[in-house]
């Protein structure tokens, strides 16, 4: 319950239109997009492309991306971003009806009223005296090692050096059992 109340209190304290936590990403896209460079197509379509030379198609009527976090999230992506900046649209107005502040503050603004206390609650006669955890059949094998992602998640980068490194040779892209390089 003062969870509730904590966030309800945070709601209506911001003076941002959007949440806190959607302007972080927003932040981290717009610093994440300077940089790409931006061709226009048509009037509201875009080619960018990425400093790695891959290229994304940004439709800003239809709020879509060829990376799809755009369309996934409902935030836009630091390409969403390049072009709306190419043609000087503020990034607030792109992201999702539920991210912004109005809808974080309809959400809590209802009440919670705290449960009240069960010490003087008759249990009824079908009660046993002794409650057991249910039973649960665990499956065989060994778990699963991936973590399942979410929607919205993404998996971290790998390695920025390119992987391994061989011990004998010094050299990225093989270990010291498969090096083919003289001593």
């Amino acid at each position: 319950m003062s969870w509730f109340a904590i966030r309800r209190a945070k709601g209506t304290s911001n003076e941002d239109s959007l949440t806190p936590h959607v302007n972080k990403i927003i932040e981290k896209n717009f610093e994440d997009s300077t940089g790409l460079a931006v061709r226009e197509i048509s009037q509201f379509e875009f080619q960018v492309q990425a400093q790695e030379g891959e290229c994304f198609t940004v439709r800003l009527v239809e709020g879509t991306c060829s990376c799809m976090e755009y369309q996934q999230l409902g935030i836009p992506c630091d390409h969403a971003i390049a072009a709306a900046a190419s043609i000087k649209i503020p990034t607030n107005t792109m992201v999702c009806k539920a991210f912004y502040d109005t809808s974080w503050k309809i959400g809590f603004e209802e009440k919670i009223y705290p449960v009240p206390s069960v010490g003087n609650v008759e249990i009824g006669d079908g009660f046993r005296g002794e409650l057991l955890p249910p039973d649960v059949k665990c499956p065989t094998g060994r778990p699963k090692k991936i973590c399942i992602l979410s929607r919205g998640e993404f998996k971290r980068p790998g390695r920025k050096n390119g992987g391994r490194r061989c011990s004998h040779c010094s050299r990225q892209g093989h270990n010291k059992s498969s090096c083919r390089y003289p001593i």
